[in-house]
């Protein structure tokens, strides 16, 4: 009896031991660890691969980042070299790339811009393409509340594209230059569950206007949820994991806004990413 009092015992202790050292499906709210590591995304109409670098610069409180990026999708190709670096709860970041859009969506100045405009584009194969540089700065700012965790970013992004042409990542009508940006996530977080909650994307971008064909600063208010978890397809051994994250953001009763090939003012994004860590 006492012989099985004993193996039960330890197949407890063993079992308590492995679940509590399971990575919770709300990891990546979490400060990453540090390490050479590679990222394969599957999103949406496409694929990113990735290669980054995490430095711890004072451990515990503030690490360096350094990335190398390129995407393959439906519309556009990009390569991007990324540098962040966070201190506690900030992250200064910034980033240099070239993408090339080979579903070019460019607009006369008093030109249709709707979603069904572009979607008979499509259909007519009255499509364009274009390549530009890039470059943006952010500043992220995380809160940790009790059961939530909250995620502010501001973004200042330059483009030397066309004017007056179709962001697909954005889902808008923008011309070249600098544009403004804030998003902001509320996660409530649960460790068997992930993070899900109220997204919003507020931004200043310079657009032609219908009626003087000049370019003016336009306001864009976009709303939504984001939801994400790791769904465990890789297992969290020596640093490796998963994660599956879901954002749409909204704006209806604007024509002009989303991807035209949903067919609603929505602009979504839907990826899944196994990290590994290879150093």
């Amino acid at each position: 009896m006492r012989r099985v009092r004993a193996v039960a015992l330890v197949g407890t202790l063993l079992w308590s031991s492995a679940a509590s050292a399971e990575l919770p499906r709300d990891y990546f709210l979490d400060p990453p660890t540090a390490g050479t590591f590679f990222h394969s995304d599957v999103y949406n109409v496409g694929v990113q691969e990735s290669l980054e670098q995490r430095s711890h610069l004072e451990e515990g409180m503030s690490m360096l980042h350094l990335r190398a990026s390129g995407i393959a999708s439906y519309p556009y190709a990009d390569g991007s070299a990324n540098v962040d670096a966070r201190v506690f709860l900030f992250t200064l970041g910034a980033s240099a790339g070239y993408r090339h859009v080979y579903r070019d969506h460019t607009f006369a100045p008093d030109e249709d811009r709707s979603r069904q405009a572009r979607l008979d584009r499509e259909e007519n194969d009255e499509i364009g393409s274009q390549g530009f540089p890039y470059a943006e700065g952010r500043l992220r700012l995380v809160i940790p509340l009790d059961i939530a965790f909250m995620v502010n970013t501001a973004t200042v992004r330059w483009e030397d594209g066309n004017d007056n042409s179709f962001d697909w990542f954005h889902g808008i009508v923008h011309d070249s230059g600098t544009m403004f940006k804030y998003e902001g996530v509320l996660f409530f977080r649960h460790r068997d569950f992930g993070g899900v909650g109220p997204a919003i994307r507020y931004m200043n971008v310079p657009r032609l206007s219908y009626a003087t064909g000049e370019s003016k600063r336009r306001n864009e208010f976009h709303y939504g949820f984001a939801l994400g978890t790791r769904p465990g397809f890789v297992k969290p051994r020596h640093g490796n994991a998963d994660l599956f994250l879901l954002q749409a953001l909204f704006k209806f009763g604007d024509e002009t806004y989303g991807v035209h090939s949903y067919r609603i003012p929505v602009s979504w994004i839907a990826a899944y990413r196994a990290s590994l860590k290879i150093l």
